[in-house]
């Protein structure tokens, strides 16, 4: 019975595996912190066009108190700086995503080459059990032909 196959580079195929699985990872944490950011800046927005409308509202009853609007113009301020604080973190998120990405697609290459040279040697290994089993096949025709021989040789004297 042949030998099981072993493929003797297992173990940097599992450290290439894991390099990749990592990346995914840290891919998958940027891209849930990006929406993090983005779900932020949804809702300054909504609340900016909430306190707008009522803003308005106030507005239109025709009468204008200065402490409101002043205390308007500070929030809206703030939300202004904390929008745009968002969006300078989403940048940089991206611009690690975008690192991180290609570091990702780098470890999947480097996973594919060591899947394909185990596939290959997987297959020049079940070459060579063939081979081998072919020619102790051949081997033991051969014997078996030589006895029936031997024997008919001895049995016709």
């Amino acid at each position: 019975m042949p030998q099981e196959f072993r493929f003797r580079l297992q173990a940097v195929q599992r450290v290439r595996q894991l390099e990749f699985e990592h990346r995914q990872r840290i891919v998958g944490e940027r891209l849930r912190k990006i929406g993090g950011e983005q779900a932020i800046i949804a809702a300054l927005s909504q609340d900016l066009t909430s306190m707008n409308d009522e803003t308005k509202r106030l507005l239109s009853g025709g009468s204008v108190d200065v402490g409101s609007v002043s205390r308007y113009r500070l929030r809206v301020g703030y939300i202004r700086e904390q929008i745009a604080s968002s969006e300078m973190q989403i940048l940089e998120l991206e611009r690690e995503l975008a690192a991180e990405r290609a570091a990702m697609v780098k470890a999947s290459v480097a996973v594919k080459a060591i899947d394909k040279l185990r596939e290959r040697r997987h297959a020049a290994y079940l070459v060579q059990v063939k081979r081998r089993e072919t020619v102790e096949q051949d081997e033991t025709a051969l014997q078996m032909h030589r006895w029936v021989h031997d024997r008919s040789g001895a049995s016709s004297q």
